[in-house]
């Protein structure tokens, strides 16, 4: 047997870099966090049961906006950094994830899929209100809405794949725009160039150009184009990996990222870019999940009559899977099924003749007793219910019936059909 050793590793999300550069804003393990934007501990933020997402600083650094489901699917709330009450700003029952604040401080743009298909960036006041269509296109994906520095423009995504596919896109991957800030604005202009994944535009503290994310060389870089012409310039050098998430300092100095289940800094001077170390002390909300992979001490093995299952026991724990897992493999990849989960032995498994049902015996009742599992309802059912113990239950051959041995002196039956238990014989079981 191998076990997998634990990992102990977080997974930091969704970094949000305030306005001066010095406070770095996360999400982990479903809550946002704020850590120096050079590494530390970092300080957990919000202490709800929910889960929260995509924090945004508002321009002053003196409020958060998230996104939580902590009264639904996914509402926008605002929490005043320096302490007091967290304000819930949308209420509907469409996702509305947190895009940007308005240069003012006033306002949040959020994208949600309110009215049509795909979703469509909205504008709400900070303090709550009525939220009001800002940007949609028919049928279209509008995301990653970013803020020009001045409030003038905005530039955002017009998406036709996810985040996560690499690569050309044959219906367009993920295009970006801009467009004048001001309600009903219909000055649109596409970044013209690569037909792939362009994600996440963020604009240079002048106004004059996008720094965004694409794998047009291959791999996923930070890239920078000017808005009035000339090629594209690749600002990071990496082969490999993603590059997620990105979010920059209001002076445009530097720009954190989601990398290899961390956050990373880019100083965009010098194209360099690190690993933050980042430290939390918390235990999580859910229960770790622990893989084990047995390769050897498996105390049973039974083949199904049809031969295209096995199942076998583990650890006091019965499982079944493919018996042949090299056909079909994409369909038949992945952990067996796992038919039991008690604190108790269950041992002495067979399989009906139909090849749909699994006997087996197990002592978690106190006694030892005869329980079946339907693979078709995914139920299982006690057999029996007497004293003394039960052994090796077998299915009768082209019947529905099954039979066990108890203690050193009976046979009991079961009827497939009624569940009936009745003795079969009575006597000494042993040779000699």
């Amino acid at each position: 047997m191998h076990r997998s050793p634990p990992t102990s590793r977080p997974y930091f999300r969704t970094p949000a870099l305030s306005p001066d550069g010095e406070t770095l804003a996360f999400v982990y393990a479903g809550d946002i966090w704020l850590v120096s934007a050079s590494g530390g501990t970092a300080e957990r933020l919000t202490a709800h049961p929910a889960s929260h997402f995509y924090p945004a600083w508002s321009p002053s650094g003196e409020h958060l906006a998230f996104t939580s489901n902590r009264t639904g699917s996914g509402d926008i709330y605002v929490m005043p950094l320096a302490g007091g009450e967290v304000r819930r700003v949308t209420y509907h029952d469409a996702p509305s994830v947190v895009e940007a604040w308005s240069s003012d401080g006033e306002h949040i743009f959020f994208s949600s899929h309110r009215e049509r298909q795909g979703s469509a960036i909205y504008r709400v006041p900070a303090s709550g209100g009525t939220p009001v269509q800002w940007i949609s296109q028919p049928y279209e994906t509008l995301v990653n809405l970013s803020v020009a520095p001045g409030g003038s423009r905005l530039a955002f995504n017009i998406s036709r794949d996810q985040w996560w596919r690499r690569g050309p896109n044959p219906f367009g991957g993920a295009e970006i725009w801009t467009v004048g800030a001001e309600f009903g604005a219909t000055d649109f202009r596409k970044l013209e160039g690569y037909a792939g994944l362009n994600r996440w535009p963020l604009w240079a503290p002048d106004a004059q150009g996008l720094y965004f994310v694409s794998d047009r060389d291959g791999a996923e870089n930070l890239w920078y184009q000017p808005l009035e012409g000339g090629p594209a310039r690749r600002i990071t050098s990496f082969t490999e990996g993603r590059f997620l998430w990105p979010s920059i300092s209001a002076d445009g100095r530097t720009v954190v990222f989601e990398r290899d289940f961390g956050l990373w800094r880019l100083d965009l001077a010098s194209g360099q870019a690190e690993p933050i170390p980042i430290r939390v002390r918390s235990d999580t909300k859910i229960t770790p999940v622990r893989v084990a992979v047995y390769t050897r001490d498996l105390s049973e093995l039974a083949l199904s009559p049809d031969g295209k299952k096995v199942a076998f026991v583990a650890r006091g724990e019965v499982f079944a899977d493919f018996a042949d897992k090299e056909t079909d493999r994409e369909r038949r990849q992945g952990p067996s099924f796992r038919v039991t989960n008690t604190p108790f032995r269950e041992r002495d498994i067979a399989w009906s003749p139909d090849s749909r049902m699994l006997v087996y015996t197990s002592d978690r009742d106190g006694d030892e007793e005869v329980y079946r599992y339907d693979f078709v309802t995914r139920t299982e059912s006690r057999l029996t219910d007497s004293s003394g113990r039960k052994e090796g239950p077998l299915y009768r051959p082209g019947g529905n019936r099954t039979a066990d041995a108890r203690g050193d002196d009976e046979t009991e039956g079961i009827d497939g059909a009624t569940d009936e238990d009745r003795q079969l014989r009575r006597g000494h079981q042993g040779c000699g």
